[in-house]
Order: structure tokens, then C-alpha cells, then sequence
């Protein structure tokens, strides 16, 4: 196991599950109780599968209503290699906390299990800076508390490395972020269950990648039979306008703005700052402003035969952009989405191999990505889950074969992999929905200056 693979956690938990999870973490009135059945009477039976009605509406309008606060979580990954009765295992184990708004803040642990002891990763988000720190415990004894009192220690302190948050600490602060990963939620269609105590609502990532890939292929379809296409009808189509839509329902187009110093400087600075209205209003504003179009393409061939973006064929977009090398036309865009749909699950798993350190290629992948969200029975919202399963058959490279690059084990060693392993990462990871959550204090840490331990206060 790569230490990189930690980091690559650690900013996962700190950025991707935050935002998906703490999209929705502030507790709100609730909408009535949950008693009624798909109709508006009766009772629902726990267990029972709501698929349409009131109930379920007041579902969806409750995680879409629910505002960022905190959460604290809890949970791990199995990584499995396997061949016949042989193999290695290993398993992660995360916990932490979160603080949502313009005072982000964050702690993420992390354990690496495996038959070479213990690795432990920190990490502690605090406003604009980050710090972390590492250990190694071969003999498998030593625990996070003890950890933790290392790092106050007053002799031989276990010392912090400090860094900027950088893009990170901005797209946590970012309400239009929040935004964002609920509306994603709205590209599929949800699960709706009666539980004991109130209703869980699930979303099943497959279902949701199926719904885009059908509505792209049909784009797809319409730019292979018309070239010629405009970016502006290309905006216009269907799925690209109904997409746009759900995504950006609810940011305004100053809460966009937000994000443009996160984007490289050339970019963010040509961006004209809105004045009001919506952020789709002000995507498809910029596909008809001439100043912007100028500002982006100057005086060049062939830009100079247009006067705004939304003017643009797609063939001379794409010429353009490649150098004259591609002719949009002759891609067939349909057939290769066709493609890649029947490969998707191959793609995706194979995309562990590298943070896993693993030298070789996969067929027969399988990858699954579920999210829950618990409610009371006023609708208010308890918590989320997410699960994730990804496996496959791993065949090791002739490199590989021959003595080179393997996978690492916890103390950095190349590891051996059988030809035609059988991996599988399993994840699961829940996490309760609090407005003040307990985060360790860092006062009496030290972290590594360049003239030696500084405190921090």
C-alpha cells in the first residue's frame, strides 16, 4: 500500500464526501409526519418502498431544503488481492469530524491494518492551512488516543507538517458547492423506504450514470447527423438544457462567481462578475456576449468569422481547439459512447490500480456506489451512508512478471501479486448530521517550520 493512497483518502474524506454528505447536514423544521401513506392516508408499514406521492415529495423537498452545519463519521475499506487460498488484505479504518460554512474546519484519522502492523494518518483542516502527520507502529499496539498525546507531548513531540488548503478550503466554504452535489442527486431517480423510526432515501450511482449516458447518446446522435451545429443549439438540445438545469437549480449567479478564484488566473479574470440572476442565466449569457468572446479567442483565424460562442459551428470549435487534426464528423460520437458503456465498469475499477500501486491490467470489473439518507419521522435528517464495492481480475505486467514495480505493503515493500488476482475494495462509511462538532484542539501542537517546531496557538 502506497502512503500516497492515505493522502488520496484523507483528501477524499476532506473534500469529496464532506461535500456529498454535508450537503444536506443541518437539521430543518419538519414537514409534517410520517405516518401518511403514498397518498396522503393511512400508515405506512416499515419496510414498505415509497415510489411516488406526497410522501416521497416531501422527501426530496427536505434534502433539498436542508442547509450545511456538521457531521462526525465513521467507517473504512477492505482492499482485498486474491488467488486460490493465497493473497494479502488490508483495511482502513476513518473517523473524524466536520464544520461546514466559512469556518471549515475538519479532522480525518486514518488506519492502516494489514499483517505488517499498524500506518496512521492525521489530518486537521483549520481555516486556510492544513496540517498532518504520519506513524508507523510495526508492532500493532499503539492507538489513536496515544497518538494524539504524542503530538502535545512535551519532550519528543510528534510534529505536524503544515501546508495550504489551497482550492480545497475554498470549494468547502462555497454554498454553490453544497448546491451542486444535492442537485446531482436530482439526476436519478431516488429510493424512498418507510423505516421504525422515519424514512430512508437512496440513490444508486448506477441508475444515474445509465439516465446521462441514454440522454448523451441521443446528443451524440444529432451532432453525428449535423456537424454544423452551433454551440448555442448544442445548449439547446434536450438532455443539455434539462441537465443544465437540474444541476444549477437554486445558485444564483454571484454564488458561481464565488468559485472563479479557484480556476487558473488566465481563466478567472476574464470571467465578467455578474451583477444578479441565475447561474445558468449567466453560462448561457456568456455563449451570446461578444466581449467575452472576444476576450477568450483575440483577433485569430477563425475566430475572427464569429462574433460570439453560441455562433460557433461545432466542427470549426473542435478543428479549433485540436489544431485542424479533428474532424468532429467523422468521430462518431454515438458509437463511442456505445463503447465506452460497455467498458464503463473496466474503466472506472481500473482507475485504483495506480494509487494501489499495482502494475497490470483488469477485466471483468464491478462497481458499485449507493448513498442513504436517514429521516425522523418529521422529516428531519438524522445522517447518511454511502457504500461502495469495486472488484475485478487483475493480470500482472510483463514489467511486473519480470521483477518490477509490485504493490507496496504497509512498510513500503514491493509486494507480490499473482497473475490473474482478484481485487476488491469495499467501502462503507456513515455519518451523523450534529451542528457543533467536537474537533481536537491543536493547541499545544507543533509543526515543522523551516527553522524547526513552531506552536501553533
Amino acid at each position: 500500500m502506497k502512503k500516497k493512497f492515505l493522502s488520496l483518502a484523507l483528501s477524499g474524506l476532506l473534500a469529496c464526501s464532506a461535500a456529498f454528505g454535508l450537503a444536506a447536514c443541518k437539521p430543518q423544521e419538519g414537514t409534517g409526519g410520517g405516518t401518511l401513506d403514498n397518498n396522503g392516508g393511512g400508515t405506512i408499514e416499515p419496510g414498505t418502498v415509497i415510489t411516488e406521492g406526497p410522501v416521497k415529495n416531501a422527501i426530496l423537498s427536505a434534502l433539498a431544503e436542508a442547509e450545511p452545519q456538521g457531521f462526525v463519521f465513521s467507517g473504512g475499506a477492505l482492499l482485498s488481492f486474491a488467488q486460490g487460498e493465497g493473497g494479502m488484505e488490508q483495511k482502513i479504518s476513518a473517523e473524524g469530524a466536520f464544520l461546514a460554512g466559512e469556518d471549515a474546519a475538519g479532522d480525518v484519522y486514518l488506519t492502516l491494518e494489514s499483517e505488517y502492523g499498524k500506518q496512521y494518518f492525521l489530518g486537521f483542516l483549520r481555516g486556510n492551512d492544513v496540517y498532518a502527520t504520519g506513524f508507523d507502529d510495526g508492532s500493532g499496539k499503539t492507538d489513536l488516543n496515544q497518538i494524539k498525546e504524542q503530538l502535545k507531548a512535551k519532550e519528543d513531540p510528534l510534529l505536524l507538517d503544515k501546508s495550504e488548503a489551497g482550492p480545497v478550503g475554498g470549494i468547502l466554504k462555497a454554498s454553490a458547492v453544497w448546491k451542486l452535489c444535492k442537485n446531482v442527486l436530482s439526476l436519478t431517480d431516488g429510493v424512498v423506504t418507510k423505516t421504525e423510526g422515519g424514512f430512508d432515501l437512496t440513490f444508486a450511482a448506477a441508475d444515474g450514470a445509465a439516465n446521462l449516458l441514454d440522454g448523451a447518446e441521443a446528443v451524440a446522435d444529432a451532432i453525428d447527423k449535423n456537424a454544423a451545429m452551433t454551440l448555442s443549439g448544442l445548449f439547446s438540445q434536450e438532455f443539455v438544457d434539462d441537465t443544465l438545469t437540474a444541476l444549477l437549480r437554486g445558485i444564483s449567479a454571484k454564488e458561481l462567481a464565488a468559485l472563479f478564484p479557484l480556476l487558473p488566473a488566465e481563466i478567472g479574470e476574464i470571467l465578467p462578475k455578474p451583477a444578479s440572476g441565475t447561474a445558468k442565466d449567466y453560462l448561457l449569457g456568456l455563449l451570446r456576449s461578444g466581449e467575452f468572446y472576444t476576450a477568450v479567442t483575440g483577433e485569430s483565424e477563425p475566430w475572427t468569422n464569429y462574433r460570439t460562442f453560441g455562433e460557433v459551428p461545432l466542427s470549426e470549435f473542435v478543428s479549433a481547439l485540436t489544431g485542424g487534426e479533428t474532424e468532429i464528423g467523422s468521430l462518431k460520437l454515438k458509437k463511442m459512447l456505445s463503447a465506452l458503456r460497455s467498458g464503463a465498469e473496466d474503466k472506472l475499477v481500473s482507475l485504483l490500480l495506480d494509487p494501489l500501486g499495482i502494475d497490470g491490467s483488469l477485466s471483468g470489473g464491478k462497481a458499485e456506489l449507493s448513498a442513504t439518507f436517514s429521516f425522523d419521522g418529521d422529516k428531519k435528517l438524522l445522517g447518511f451512508s454511502l457504500e461502495a464495492l469495486a472488484a475485478g481480475n487483475v493480470t500482472e505486467s510483463e514489467l511486473q512478471a519480470d521483477g518490477g514495480s509490485a504493490p507496496e505493503d504497509g512498510n513500503g515493500d514491493g509486494m507480490t501479486t499473482p497473475a490473474a488476482a482478484k481485487l476488491q475494495v469495499s467501502l462503507k462509511l456513515g455519518a451523523t448530521c450534529v451542528q457543533s462538532p467536537a474537533l481536537f484542539s491543536l493547541k499545544g501542537c507543533q509543526y515543522s517550520g523551516e527553522n524547526g517546531a513552531v506552536p501553533i496557538e
